[in-house]
C-alpha cells in the first residue's frame, strides 16, 4: 500500500514540474496594451511588444484564417522604417515579413498564400486584449510555435 501512495506522489510530481519550472522562469517585460486589427471575414490580428523597446520584438497572433497560423502566437522582430512597421519572422529558414501597418491600417502576409489581407486597427476590440494573459498563452505555448 506505501508502495502506492508513493508512486501516486511521484506522478503528482511529475505532472507538476511543469508548473512549476515555469512559475521559476521570469516573465519579459511587455507593453501596457494589445493592438487589435481586424480584417475581412472574421480575420483578427493581434499585437503585443514582448522585452525591452529595444529590443524591437512583439508577440503576434492571428486568429480567423484557414491557414497553419490560425491561432498560434509566434515571436517576431519588428523593424521602423520611415514609412511603416514591419512584423517578420522565418518561414522554412527564410526572413518573412507577414505583417505591415501604417498609421491604422495594414497587410496581412500568410505563409502559402498568394495575396495579403488587408487590415485596419480596431480600438473596441484592443480594449478586449489583456496583454497578461496574452503573454500567459504564448509560454503556455511551449516554443512559441
Amino acid at each position: 500500500m506505501l508502495k502506492k501512495w508513493n508512486l501516486l506522489a511521484l506522478l503528482g510530481l511529475c505532472l507538476a514540474m511543469p508548473a512549476l519550472a515555469m512559475a521559476d522562469t521570469p516573465r519579459p517585460p511587455i507593453a501596457d496594451k494589445v493592438e487589435a486589427y481586424r480584417g475581412p471575414q472574421g480575420v483578427q490580428v493581434w499585437t503585443l511588444r514582448v522585452g525591452e523597446r529595444s529590443a524591437n520584438q512583439a508577440l503576434v497572433q492571428v486568429t480567423g484564417v484557414d491557414n497553419d497560423w490560425d491561432k498560434r502566437i509566434q515571436k517576431m522582430d519588428v523593424e521602423k522604417t520611415f514609412k511603416d512597421v514591419r512584423y517578420s519572422t522565418q518561414v522554412n529558414g527564410k526572413h518573412f515579413i507577414a505583417l505591415i501597418l501604417d498609421e491604422g491600417y495594414g497587410e496581412l502576409y500568410l505563409p502559402g498564400e498568394s495575396k495579403p489581407i488587408k487590415v485596419i486597427a480596431d480600438a473596441s476590440l484592443a480594449q478586449d486584449g489583456n496583454p497578461e494573459y496574452f503573454l500567459t498563452d504564448y509560454l503556455q505555448q511551449g516554443d512559441g510555435k
